[in-house]
């Protein structure tokens, strides 16, 4: 017989955490799904917290809020590599995660980590890598979050043409970079390279840039 619980979240990023708290508080029995190794979703692991700091990274480490004073050849650090943003990058975003798990456990909300889909009405399998787990309860919630979109017909490799989540594990800084749209995600990682003397070059195929389409935007970068 499958564990059973009031209420199960599937996915642990800000709209999971949030309803999973507050159904505990109601002292309902939660439990979190999360596919990835660590809870957190894309807010954490692959959009603000990561675009943050890596912009609050860029800014110290660049110097560029000082240039005014100083001149515009001035260098907080004088070379800066991926290295150097991936390592604050880690320590950032390892505090978010010991926060989160924190919070879960101090509101009795338990958590399991693998891929879920619905067996029946109320009853879901997780799937791991050495079993699956069938758990059920009386509500549940999606809230997997987000992923960029990926055109079959763009060859992206991970290494010279990349998605806006593939910005994070890059090996080292390109010389020039192509940023194809002009939203939100791809503005913010255009001026964190150009504030990392990387050449951007920001390509929007509409008549404004940040015109928060309702439209899906690529967010593709391509490195030089």
């Amino acid at each position: 017989m499958s564990e059973h619980y009031d209420f199960i979240v599937i996915g642990s990023g800000p709209a999971g955490k949030r309803a999973a708290v507050q159904s505990a508080k109601l002292d309902k029995r939660v439990l979190v799904v999360e596919r990835g190794k660590k809870v957190g979703g894309v807010s954490i692991h692959t959009g603000t917290i990561p675009s943050k700091t890596l912009r609050e990274t860029a800014l110290n480490l660049s110097g560029l809020r000082e240039r005014a004073f100083y001149g515009s050849g001035y260098r907080a650090q004088k070379n800066v590599t991926a290295e150097d943003l991936k390592l604050r990058l880690m320590k950032t975003l390892g505090y978010e995660v010991e926060v989160l798990e924190n919070q879960f456990a101090r509101n009795r909300i338990e958590t399991l980590v693998g891929r879920a889909s619905f067996t029946g009405p109320n009853e879901i399998a997780v799937q791991t890598d050495e079993d699956t787990t069938f758990v059920s309860a009386d509500r549940f919630m999606i809230a997997v979050g987000t992923k960029p979109f990926r055109p079959d017909d763009v060859p992206l490799d991970g290494a010279a043409i990349i998605d806006s989540d593939e910005v994070l594990d890059l090996k080292h800084l390109p010389r020039s970079m192509i940023v194809v749209g002009a939203g939100v995600i791809s503005v913010e990682y255009a001026t964190i390279f150009q504030a990392l003397d990387v050449q951007v070059t920001l390509v929007e195929p509409r008549d404004e840039f940040l015109t928060f389409s309702t439209k899906t935007s690529s967010n593709i970068s391509r490195p030089g």
